[in-house]
């Protein structure tokens, strides 16, 4: 059960050019009062992989948003998150410009389902891009740090080589844990650029994906990054054998689509049918967001899957639901769906 907890910052450290880590011990007292006694600190019990949802007040305003926990459960004492700087980003460009030792914030969680504890195997995939390496980071550090048989293969995507957070941490990973096979893709390298690179050069692509980890089709996959990476990466690991079923994505936090992304032409068609509309959801996007982009109003509230706000009767199509626990497994049967974390991958016709 997630708690209100209060955290209080014990360092930041520089992560890439645009993303640092602020590091928290639980604490008592409140973000207006500080106090550094060895009693007042507990430890905080969570999965790897799973996110806080922190509030903070800006200009008078108080503003929550989630972030995955980047520190594993194996390192007590502090919990970390590593958040990247991004244009028109409140709470994170807030904590890049503000957050430093002995600040206090105030948090509720653990919170998720998106981690591996909950899904047992011999064999991972852990794909990522951009900040969503932030879980999965979590999770390779739980694992390697419990000496865990564990086989991994470890898959994150960026735009150059700078741009890869943790690297060094990861080389070092892959080199003591024969058990860790580490690759990287670099979207914008071209070909001339650090002749040395032997990554992959480019998106993330299917044959990319059977050259770096032959046997995906056995494993159980953990996917998280911006929607559209996943919505391509999912393609890809489709098309290479993967069932739909063994793909685990986290995606929370709502956006609405670019006018890019809103093209017509590369969405699907989602109708709702009492009210006779209808809207195109882009690849990577949710129900939730092109409707309101299309001036769709919907009943919605945390937008990360978690209240059930959102909760509808779809009447036929599919979709990829990446929920919080919002929805039960018998309303899943009964065909419910959660608007704010579904993608469609078929045309969808939902009881609204």
């Amino acid at each position: 059960m997630a708690d209100d907890i209060f955290l209080q910052c014990v360092s930041r450290a520089h992560t890439t050019r645009d993303m640092a880590t602020f590091s928290f011990r639980v604490a008592g007292g409140s973000p207006q009062h500080t106090t550094d006694g060895p009693d007042d600190s507990r430890t905080f019990v969570f999965a790897p992989g799973q996110f806080l949802s922190i509030t903070i007040e800006i200009d008078g305003r108080t503003v929550q948003r989630c972030y995955s926990i980047s520190s594993p459960p194996t390192r007590p004492g502090t919990v970390s998150i590593t958040v990247k700087r991004v244009s028109g980003g409140h709470v994170s460009n807030w904590l890049h410009d503000n957050m430093v030792e002995g600040m206090m914030i105030a948090a509720t969680g653990p919170l998720g389902r998106f981690t591996y504890t909950a899904r047992p195997a011999e064999k991972y995939l852990f794909i990522s891009a951009g900040s969503g390496i932030t879980p999965v980071m979590s999770m390779l550090r739980a694992v390697t740090d419990s000496e865990s048989p564990l086989d991994i293969t470890f898959v994150h995507s960026a735009r150059n080589v700078d741009d890869i957070p943790f690297r060094d941490e990861l080389d070092d990973l892959a080199h003591q844990h024969p058990n860790v096979t580490l690759a990287f893709a670099a979207t914008r390298m071209v070909a001339d650029e650090l002749p040395e690179w032997t990554g992959h050069r480019g998106r993330i692509d299917r044959a990319m994906l059977e050259r770096v980890c032959p046997d995906l089709a056995d494993r159980e996959v953990f996917l998280c990054g911006p929607g559209r990476f996943r919505s391509e990466v999912r393609s890809s690991l489709m098309a290479a054998g993967a069932d739909l079923a063994r793909i685990h994505e986290e995606s929370f936090g709502f956006s609405l689509p670019t006018d890019d992304e809103s093209d017509a032409g590369s969405g699907v068609m989602v109708d709702f049918s009492r009210r006779a509309r209808r809207v195109t959801v882009a690849p990577g996007s949710t129900i939730l967001a092109a409707a309101a982009k299309a001036g769709v109003t919907l009943p919605s509230s945390c937008g990360v899957g978690l209240c059930g706000s959102c909760k509808v009767r779809k009447l036929s199509g599919d979709v990829v639901m990446n929920h919080q626990g919002g929805i039960r497994p018998r309303e899943i049967a009964q065909g419910k769906i959660l608007l704010c974390c579904s993608e469609p991958l078929s045309p969808v016709v939902i009881d609204y």
